[in-house]
């Protein structure tokens, strides 16, 4: 056996391991201090509120019905006093006099049935009102979150794939889920609790004033700047823990969603302590962070509560002083004194101020969980999008598969080379083959084929035209691609093969599925092509899974096909047929072929061997080989199952 370099070059993995890594950690890093960023309330807040212009109309209903109703609220105390007077005055008058009670007539608008009817229907319409602002308050909601989840997902479609790389899925999700969910589970009771108080705070305290009693409305409210002074300072912590419960609970669904998709992998290598160990340190940060995050947000309710008490009981010391008309413990006279029905309206209204702040208080906690989800839905909405489309040379339909890189340039990191000065072109019709050791750039130079990401130097041309001059969409038209990793979705298995070709008939489906052998073993399938396949197809084979991935790019029929190891996942024989097949389905396609196993490639009409970024040799099978250059290196490599000393 060669001896192995001691040192290697570093690989193209490695290098988009630590560009990755980098970004990811600085997004990190920006994340934490958003935590921190308590004002950022403000900014989230106008920005929420900024997204219910399109509902102006419905917001100034709802805004309306909520004025309207807390205001016939408010003044409902006064008709209840004026009741509560008129029983006391009739009462005194049977005790004193023996005046039989009366309760008048509907006509009458001294009586007390008057009085009485009067105060239903102005809680009837209370109701009515109420209805209206919860009706259309639901709609503005739901309407709104429909929109944001568009938005969203509109967004994840423009992100590069860079975003994904540095994001775990559960990470994602748990944004476009459970962020939004609690942005709509709490933003209408919020937004309608904070409204309504507002208005009632105001409204009670004028009609205390009116009265011209300053010293039972100073009874009534002299504790609540206290409350007020506090609910703003423990909103401001609790708004940085809920920002914290909320990023660790994505980093909870991105564990949950890596360690079940790949369970198979944590067992083989016996992992499941390491996997559970993890999750207890994620799942008590995250029991730790909702603890403290809602142990902060709960102190305001019992503190508020006792201000409230003492108000009250204020009110009823000072009120009973007032209907006695002497101050308790002086003796001292009272010469304007309340009877019964204006203490209750006090009492009423002391409740009516104090409630809301109560109210808002014990709403702190979901309005800074609801910020806090909110802020990391706009984090998202805030990322840098991929470059936009150009359509200056817009093509008309299909290439005819003719492909040049020039001069291209492109690197991860900026201070790590990785494509250098590469140049390449591909007949159409061609079989182009590419291959190295890992890290080479096999891969990469077909994601900036796809643009999947863009290249930083150079051109890349598909018959002349730049590829930068064209929409994306366009561009992608002209390829199709089977991976070494397989991807179904939860459908059927003709669903899954028009995934690219939506209009294809069933008789095209069933060609495509026969030129990749897949279709005989689809008729044996009780439902044949309507059979289900489950989420990533693993109801059936590696193999299968691979077959039908074969068949669906065939379907598409494109003039460039991306093949990265496409047979890798199928047994000996299906692999020979395959690849029978396959002759006579590339002609009259370009087709890059990412090999690792050096065996498949010997019919290519051009080898392109790669090393470091750049190419090294090309050139057709017994060419490289009569060279024994790096190439046959390689290939004598994989028989041999020795390692040069210079394949890195």
């Amino acid at each position: 056996m060669s001896k192995v370099k001691t040192k290697a070059l570093q690989t193209e993995a490695a290098v988009q391991e630590d560009y990755l890594e980098s970004k990811y950690s600085s997004y990190r890093k920006k994340r934490n201090d958003d935590e921190h960023k308590v004002n950022n309330a403000k900014r989230t807040t106008r920005r929420f509120f900024a997204l219910l212009r399109p509902y102006w109309f419905s917001v100034i209903v709802v805004c309306i019905a909520s004025i309207v109703s807390t205001v016939l609220n408010v003044v409902s105390p006064e008709y209840m006093a004026d009741i509560i007077d008129s029983l006391q005055f009739s009462i005194e008058d049977y005790a004193n006099n023996g005046v039989a009670i009366s309760f008048g007539t509907l006509t009458d608008p001294s009586s007390i049935t008057f009085q009485l009817v009067s105060l239903g229907f102005l809680y009837a319409l209370i109701g009515i009102f109420t209805f209206i602002q919860q009706f259309v308050g639901a709609g503005v909601t739901q309407k709104l979150v429909f929109n944001l989840r568009k938005q969203v997902n509109t967004k994840l479609s423009n992100l590069p794939l860079s975003y994904f790389d540095k994001n775990t899925k559960g990470e994602i999700i748990s944004k476009i889920v459970n962020d939004i969910d609690n942005v709509s589970s709490n933003l209408q009771n919020s937004f309608l609790t904070v409204l309504t108080g507002a208005i009632q705070v105001v409204g009670s305290l004028y009609m205390m004033l009116r009265t011209g009693n300053i010293i039972m409305t100073v009874a009534a409210i002299f504790l609540v700047p206290f409350s007020g002074t506090i609910a703003y300072r423990v909103s401001r912590i609790s708004k940085k823990w809920f920002m914290k419960y909320w990023n660790t609970m994505g980093a909870m669904n991105g564990h949950v969603e890596e360690m079940y998709s790949g369970h198979s992998i944590v067992r083989i290598f016996n992992h499941e302590k390491q996997s559970i160990d993890e999750f207890k340190t994620i799942n008590s940060n995250l029991k730790h962070n909702s603890f403290v995050a809602n142990m902060i947000a709960g102190i305001l309710n019992p503190m508020l509560t006792l201000f409230k008490n003492i108000n009250y009981v204020s009110v009823c010391i000072v009120g009973g002083c007032y209907y006695m008309g002497r101050w308790f413990g002086t003796g001292k006279v009272i010469t304007k004194t309340l009877g019964l029905g204006s203490i209750e309206a006090f009492l009423s209204y002391s409740s009516m101020f104090s409630t809301p702040i109560t109210n808002i208080s014990k709403m702190i906690n979901n309005i800074q969980s609801a910020l806090a989800s909110a802020e990391r839905v706009f984090d998202l909405l805030d990322e840098e999008e991929q470059t936009p489309d150009n359509t200056e040379n817009e093509p008309e339909g299909l290439s005819k598969g003719y492909v040049e890189f020039r001069n291209v340039r492109f690197r991860y990191k900026e201070e790590t080379p990785l494509i250098e000065d590469f140049s390449l072109k591909a007949e159409p019709g061609h079989i182009v083959a590419i291959v190295g050791p890992t890290g080479a750039g096999k891969t990469t130079i077909v994601n900036l084929l796809m643009r999947f990401y863009d290249i930083q130097g150079g051109h890349i041309y598909i018959d002349g035209t730049d590829i930068m001059t064209m929409s994306r969409n366009a561009l992608r038209e002209n390829f199709g691609m089977v991976l070494q990793d397989t991807w179904l979705f939860k459908g059927t298995i003709r669903e899954n093969i028009c995934y690219g070709a939506e209009n294809a008939s069933d008789e095209e489906i069933e060609a495509a599925a026969k030129s990749a052998n897949i279709h005989d073993y689809i008729m044996s399938l009780p439902k044949k092509y309507e059979t289900e396949l489950t989420e990533d197809g693993t109801n059936i084979s590696q193999g299968q899974r691979q077959l039908i991935t074969i068949a669906r790019a065939l379907l598409k029929n494109p003039k460039i096909l991306i093949l990265d190891e496409a047979t890798s996942s199928v047994d000996t024989r299906t692999e020979l047929l395959i690849q029978d097949a396959m002759k006579e389905l590339m002609k009259g396609r370009t087709c890059f072929v990412i090999a690792h196993r050096l065996s498949t490639i010997k019919n290519a009409d051009n080898i392109i061997v790669m090393r470091q970024g750049s190419i090294v040799e090309q050139g057709t099978h017994k060419e490289l080989l009569k060279k024994d250059g790096f190439y046959a290196k390689l290939y004598n490599s994989q028989f041999t199952g020795g390692i040069p000393e210079d394949i890195e």
